[in-house]
């Protein structure tokens, strides 16, 4: 069996690595980007020191079953410089977990060569497809590869230009890698940021640390922050299990939401900690400095509610989603996403504290409720939220929702739904079969495609990260050969 895999991210990484640790491996792979760096995907590019991986080690292993597998990476190299002393763990630059994926992919490779399994890397992106007994996939570059199995791995793409501003002098669409971009900003120029997120943290964090002297704002809607990322400390749920959740839709047909409050309410009544606790900790109507400050002195709290409920939003998550009714799907995506990505993806106490300062220094500043930003014929942008004011330099930290297909695959899917391969789902996405990750087209699976990652309409809003991609690829992995 010849398996192709479209994309060479870190999802890719962590289906090599499945592959190389099956029971049964392909005869043959072959793996296409266009991408300048291999297996590392837009976050974990070559970039500078600010720019840090935003979780501690220990639940950021690409090897679906070892958690510990970074770690004993890390272990190898000197890492002290990067401690983090709130959470006691090493948060190290994306560009050293870059170095990581690199060699997880090395490492597959290595492995599957040693039982006759070829991996083969085209540097180009795939732009067709077309059936003749197997997936024959076009390549830009002109080339038709057959394979008998075809994975699409491509993430999400890059950032979308919300407000046209996309050739504008001064306006940056694409902030990574950091040193490209953050650096030839001059010093002294008025930065606007778009958005409040990781992405624009790290580019607040960054100006900071290479001399900018400039005012900075963040522009979101909501202007308000991630939340800080807790010490972690060991959790075992026996009641919010993926087994519990699965029992529940079994019984019910359905899986509703508050039947996974309830199963959250029990989890902290073994810990012997109340609900209301966290309930009133994730409703606080409070000003965003406020709750960064005192977030920042309860990193270390007593109280496990929020580190419970980041832990199953990555876990049980993913296999809630897709049997919760349409109706709860549609309430926690539209009402409640930006607390989700924030408790599943919160601010590492490193960043939180320079924020922190920059906020009472009184250099970066948060602003709600954008409504349009103009670039000027003469240089420099109009934004306009509340009243209208000037920035010298736009930067986007805006990610693509999930469902999103990246631009250099849009002629692919295209290709794929025109020839029943493939078919769309009313709430974005490709449909698939769950677990076999298999493309669904009228109920029936396709026998060659797969999908891995946030393109799969069943997989949850947020952005899936390197340990939840390694346990998707392991569940394709079977699918590959059962199919």
């Amino acid at each position: 069996m010849h398996i192709g895999i479209i994309g060479a991210g870190a999802a890719a990484v962590a289906l090599l690595d499945a592959l190389a640790h099956a029971d049964h491996q392909p005869s043959g792979v072959t793996v296409f980007d266009g991408a300048p760096a291999l297996w590392r995907g837009r976050p974990y590019q070559p970039d500078l020191d600010t720019v840090r991986v935003n979780a501690p080690p220990p639940i950021m292993s690409v090897r679906a079953g070892d958690a510990g597998h970074y770690q004993r990476w890390l272990a190898d190299r000197d890492v002290t410089d990067y401690l983090d002393e709130r959470l006691g763990q090493p948060l190290v630059p994306r560009a050293v977990y870059g170095e990581y994926l690199e060699d997880t992919a090395r490492e597959a490779i290595s492995r599957l060569g040693r039982v006759g399994c070829r991996v083969r890397v085209v540097r180009s992106t795939v732009t067709g497809f077309s059936r003749d007994g197997q997936a024959v996939l076009h390549t830009a570059g002109g080339d038709r590869v057959p394979v008998d199995r075809a994975v699409l791995a491509v993430g999400s793409g890059r950032p979308r230009d919300h407000y046209g501003l996309t050739g504008a002098p001064g306006y940056v669409d694409e902030p990574y890698p950091l040193a490209r971009t953050v650096t030839g900003v001059p010093a002294d120029h008025s930065v606007a940021v778009i958005g409040s997120g990781l992405t624009a943290v790290d580019v607040a964090v960054t100006l900071a640390a290479t001399g900018h002297t400039g005012p900075i704002t963040l522009l979101s809607r909501s202007g308000q922050l991630p939340f800080v990322q807790q010490r972690p400390v060991r959790l075992d749920p026996v009641h919010m299990t993926p087994a519990a959740v699965r029992a529940l839709a079994a019984e019910h047909g359905e899986l509703a939401f508050t039947q996974l409050v309830s199963l959250l309410r029990a989890e902290l009544a073994a810990l012997g900690q109340d609900f209301e606790t966290l309930a009133t900790e994730i409703r606080a109507a409070e000003d965003p400095v406020t709750r960064l400050r005192r977030q920042l002195d309860a990193v270390d709290s007593p109280h496990h509610g929020r580190r419970l409920l980041a832990m199953v939003i990555r876990t049980v998550g993913p296999i809630a989603w897709p049997m919760l009714a349409d109706q709860d799907r549609a309430m926690l995506r539209t009402e409640h996403f930006r607390t989700i990505n924030s408790l599943s993806s919160p601010m590492v106490p490193h960043n939180a504290r320079i924020v922190l300062r920059l906020l009472d220094s009184g250099r970066l500043r948060l602003r709600a409720g954008v409504t349009k930003i103009e670039a000027r014929p003469g240089g420099g942008f109009t934004v306009h939220d509340d009243r209208s004011w000037s920035a010298d330099t736009v930067l986007n930290a805006v990610n693509p929702p999930a469902y999103t297909t990246p631009p250099d695959t849009e002629s692919l899917i295209g290709a794929l739904l025109a020839a029943g391969a493939a078919e769309s789902h009313p709430s974005g996405g490709l449909r698939v079969e769950p677990v076999t990750r298999r493309s669904m087209v009228g109920g029936t699976p396709d026998r060659n495609w797969h999908v891995l990652g946030n393109l799969a309409a069943d997989s949850l809003f947020i952005a899936t990260n390197p340990p939840g991609l390694a346990v998707e690829a392991a569940g394709l992995v079977g699918g590959l050969f059962d199919a």
